[in-house]
């Protein structure tokens, strides 16, 4: 497994937390334009719109990655750096707390996702 691929399969793990974090900042969002019907302004709006961009371009990364990345390695390295930078970033940006329940069931999750993976 070359170093391209890692730093590769890292930017992915971000760019998806990114992208989530968008997708719940437009979804909570209230402050949308008037023409907008109301059932879509959760959906029509810059941070949603940003969110799916940033998703899409991850999907495309994933596809790469997999092509030369055994799914054996990916698949974990994805799934728990994703919980994790997701956590960061929330607690950073949305100011969310980070109880000592949610550190437990990331350990849990990880654990898990490491176990099967091996």
């Amino acid at each position: 497994m070359n170093s391209f691929l890692v730093i590769l399969a890292i930017l992915s793990i971000l760019l998806t937390a990114v992208g989530q974090l968008l997708l719940k900042i437009g979804a909570n969002l209230t402050d949308v334009k008037e023409w907008i019907p109301k059932s879509l302004k959760p959906y029509l709006n810059r941070y949603t719109l940003s969110g799916f961009g940033i998703l899409f371009v991850v999907t495309i990364l994933s596809i790469y990655i997999l092509g030369s990345m055994p799914l054996k390695f990916f698949f974990p390295f994805f799934i728990s750096g994703n919980l994790i930078a997701i956590e960061i970033l929330s607690l950073i940006i949305l100011h969310e707390s980070f109880t000592y329940r949610k550190i437990m069931g990331i350990c849990i999750v990880i654990s898990g996702i490491l176990i099967f993976s091996l």
